[in-house]
């Protein structure tokens, strides 16, 4: 397979400004609103208290991921944002361009959700799985990258927002 090729299949044409836009911000809504459903699934869950054995699991352990995000971002602002708009490129240029095309859209979401776990949170993790499904579909749904970033990006930002308002 020649570089043009290659660069064909990662990085597809672009779909035009409007629909790249638009795309973008319909994306971002159905993860924020995945986002509201996956915090009343999880409100609704905790009403019933499961245990194991001795100890008590919670679900909605978010804070867990808000202290990691209000560190970092109070202490080196930029470089947060910096690394976030990296890192959100690399995750939707590897696990969707790439991994989305070559393995499907379950296995990708596997190992989207599996790279999430260094927050050592449960909603967490079941929100990345969830989340990753919506991006591996919307990819495979849109082929374009673009749509993806940004709508991964205006999802990041509104949760951040929210760990702000809530810490």
């Amino acid at each position: 397979m020649g570089n043009k090729a290659i660069e064909k299949e990662l990085l597809p044409k672009s779909q035009g400004l409007k629909k790249e836009v638009i795309g973008a911000l319909a994306l971002g809504g159905a993860l924020i609103l995945g986002y509201f459903v996956l915090i009343a699934a999880i409100s609704i869950t905790e009403e019933t208290t499961h245990f194991f054995g001795e100890n008590e699991v919670v679900i909605n352990d978010l804070e867990k991921v808000s202290e990691i995000i209000m560190r970092e971002l109070t202490s080196n602002p930029e470089n947060f944002l910096l690394v976030l708009v990296i890192v959100l490129f690399i995750e939707e240029f590897f696990f969707r361009a790439f991994l989305t095309t070559k393995i499907g859209i379950i296995p990708s979401t596997i190992l989207f959700t599996i790279a999430h776990f260094g927050y050592g949170s449960i909603a967490e993790i079941i929100g990345a799985f969830f989340l990753g499904l919506i991006l591996a579909y919307w990819f495979k749904r849109n082929n374009s990258i673009i749509q993806n970033y940004f709508g991964h990006l205006i999802y990041d930002i509104f949760a951040i927002m929210l760990y702000f308002i809530f810490a």
